[in-house]
């Protein structure tokens, strides 16, 4: 089954159950949020493949280079950098926003609030303009049962790693624990852990299976350049990370 979902192009990938905080200036995509909250309707995120997540003819962005100082040469030579259409990747993830956490300021903007939903796939755009609709299929959820020895290894490199940043950075990384089910483990490590977004939106397009692997070895590698740490240290430290928000 396919459903109409206005998309929202960024250069950051959303994973379900991440939190993402937007500031909307763009005409367009006031329009867009606007709409979202009245019908209390999701929106889709998706990774830039290429392009500019900020139309240069957006009138806020040319009043804030106007008041900056620049004139007509410095808008040119944006809009030059930053023309054409925006060509996103075709897995993202729908983001319902959270009405009590976001602010319409008095001159439109939006200080917005969401957190990911579901995975989805686009087949075709049905709109660009005012802004981009998609008609998408939503991927099927993975399970969250279980865990299986992959996310236990998962869990034990995460809490020897940040240990090791802790001891290293005297950062205080104690928190709650990780989430149970094996899917969510992988959504919340893909979120957190600080590898690129190409990468990340490999993790959003991949299985369980495959996150779990190169999860794991991501961590082995980062584990590798830090400082070993003793057996109390690791006793004594880090307990587990917050919860998503």
């Amino acid at each position: 089954m396919t459903v109409k979902l206005p998309i929202f192009p960024l250069n950051t990938v959303l994973f379900p159950g991440a939190p993402i905080q937007l500031h909307i200036f763009e005409d367009r995509y006031r329009l867009m949020i606007g709409r979202c909250i009245e019908q209390r309707s999701p929106f889709g995120v998706v990774l830039i493949r290429a392009g500019s997540e900020v139309n240069p003819g957006d009138p806020w962005l040319e009043r804030q280079i106007t008041a900056a100082g620049g004139g007509a040469a410095e808008l040119s030579a944006l809009r030059q950098q930053m023309g054409g259409d925006v060509v996103p990747y075709s897995i993202g993830t729908a983001a319902q926003i959270d009405i009590g956490e976001s602010t319409r300021m008095a001159d439109g903007r939006y200080f917005l609030s969401a957190v990911g939903q579901r995975r989805f796939r686009i087949q075709y755009m049905v709109q660009r303009q005012p802004y981009y609709i998609a008609s998408v299929a939503y991927l099927p959820e993975e399970s969250s049962a279980g865990g299986g020895e992959a996310a236990q290894q998962l869990r034990a490199l995460y809490a020897r790693t940040c240990t090791a940043i802790s001891t290293v950075t005297g950062a205080n990384l104690a928190g709650g624990g990780l989430p149970d089910g094996v899917a969510d483990l992988t959504y919340w490590m893909a979120h957190r852990l600080q590898v690129d977004t190409t990468r990340k939106q490999r993790w959003l397009e991949a299985d369980v299976a495959t996150r779990l692997r190169e999860m794991i070895t991501a961590l082995r590698a980062e584990l590798a350049l830090l400082p070993d740490i003793n057996p109390g240290e690791r006793e004594r430290g880090w307990s587990g990370p917050g919860p998503w928000n």
